[in-house]
């Protein structure tokens, strides 16, 4: 993950940022509140990205929220397939506000 306000890759979150996503299968039903991007804090609690540029199958361009503190985060890119299953994949970094 880019985070396009402090240019780092797979660390910082900069809220009210924005940030991309580069990779394959991750366009998701923005109409879906069960897909889409997701930061979940370490608590569990899950912070849905509700402001999305660019929701192509390989990159996606979006505004990290702006009420997430500090701490760290997981992010997840939820969408459904074919079989209307929804699947998540997972960064496999943590990544941070401060």
């Amino acid at each position: 993950m880019l985070d396009v306000s402090s240019d780092t890759h797979n660390g910082t979150l900069t809220p009210g940022g924005m940030g991309q996503i580069v990779g394959h299968r991750l366009k998701f039903d923005a109409s879906d509140e069960n897909q889409g991007i997701f930061f979940v804090a370490g608590d569990g609690t899950a912070t849905r990205v509700t402001v999305v540029g660019r929701n192509m199958p390989a990159d996606l361009m979006f505004m990290v929220p702006d009420g997430l503190t500090a701490g760290e985060y997981t992010l997840e890119v939820r969408a459904a397939f074919a079989s209307n299953d929804i699947r998540s994949g997972t960064l496999a970094v943590a990544l941070t506000v401060s």
